[in-house]
């Protein structure tokens, strides 16, 4: 076969390609086409929402109930703030739900361009099918392994174990595509937990502790005095030689550690004096001893004061990378959903529906 008889050959292959091809986009949408459009395919509102469309991210529609929902749940995650109410508290409040409204339907747009980025590198993303069915099964088994209980509560949420098994095999993939982005930026360096080391190591010092054990005597809606004669009986009792944590286990109120002999473990004196009002600093070490708290009287045996001290960079090591790893991997994972939001934005595939603003 000559050279000319190969290329003419050839080329009527590549034409019939491109000729499919053009047909395949633009006119009958085979197979390409339909690849394509499917890794951007709008998914559409909850069944039986038929309150208005606010925004459209990729022709996603995000409702007013989508956003009432996500506004609750911000009420209930967030601290109010703490505000001086004065003449101006009205508009103080009315801006604050103005601020939430802003958070919960940005909170919706960037959860959409995340469930896009994530389809669009399903491909490259590892299979998910397996943990979704484990999760799942797990959340079943909530229901006392009732099947039509677990059933009917997903019914309410218009839901089946199918759909939300692939609900959550998408959130494990979005995971997975969030990891995958942001991984090598998450990263410290040696150097740079050296230097965080340095910098906090003071701060990192250990509390000093005691080990003690008590028998506690409540004093709510009791006579104090009474209370206190008894606390000086069981004293003297302990003195005259019996064993501390027989007495706990028969005398003291506090449940919790009555039946392990009245023992707390370690305690930080600071802590206790703030939370309970117990001072246990001037307590002798090793010799049961009447001290009173904001709830009662207490007989306590404590140890000697353990002195906190400094962690070693080794030792304090593995929480300084598992801690700097989250705070660079939580501004990494905030500047790449920036950008995905940029580029929606300048490719004018977010539109607010009421305003008409894009």
């Amino acid at each position: 076969m000559s050279l000319t008889k190969k290329f003419s050959i050839k080329l009527g292959i590549y034409v019939a390609f491109l000729l499919y091809l053009v047909g395949d986009l633009f006119i009958w949408d085979g197979y390409f086409y339909t690849t394509i459009h499917s890794y951007q395919k709008a998914i559409p509102p909850q069944p039986g929402d038929k309150s208005s469309i606010v925004v459209e991210v990729y022709g996603e529609p995000i409702t007013q109930n989508q956003i009432n929902r996500r506004k609750s749940e911000l009420k209930f995650l967030r601290t109010p703030p703490v505000i001086d109410l004065g003449a101006n508290s009205s508009m103080l409040i009315e801006q604050s739900e103005k601020d939430l409204l802003t958070r919960a339907k940005y909170d919706l747009i960037l959860a959409s361009l995340l469930r896009l980025k994530t389809r669009v590198n399903d491909a490259q993303l590892p299979n998910r099918n397996k943990e979704a069915a484990h999760y799942e099964q797990g959340i079943a088994t909530r229901f006392d392994s009732d099947r039509e209980a677990y059933l009917a509560a997903l019914y309410k949420q218009r839901q089946n174990p199918t759909k939300f098994r692939d609900q959550i095999t998408a959130r494990l993939k979005q995971h997975d595509h969030l990891e995958r982005t942001t991984a090598t930026a998450a990263d410290p360096s040696e150097k740079e937990l050296q230097a965080c080391y340095n910098l906090i190591k003071d701060k990192l010092k250990s509390p000093s502790q005691r080990e003690v054990s008590h028998i506690f005597l409540a004093t709510l809606h009791k006579d104090a005095n009474s209370v206190y004669s008894t606390a000086q009986s069981i004293l003297r009792r302990l003195e005259a030689g019996e064993a501390f944590a027989s007495l706990a286990r028969e005398f003291s109120e506090d449940l919790r550690s009555a039946h392990e002999g009245g023992h707390l473990g370690f305690i930080n004196p600071l802590t206790a004096k703030n939370t309970l009002g117990l001072d246990l600093s001037s307590i002798p070490a090793n010799t049961p001893t009447i001290a009173k708290s904001n709830w009662g009287y207490h007989i306590i045996l404590a140890s000697a004061l353990k002195e906190g001290s400094i962690p070693t960079y080794e030792q304090a090591k593995p929480q300084l990378k598992s801690a700097l790893h989250a705070i660079r991997k939580a501004k990494a994972v905030s500047l790449y959903m920036d950008s995905v939001l940029e580029e929606a934005h300048l490719r004018s595939r977010v539109k607010h529906a009421k305003t008409g603003t894009r």
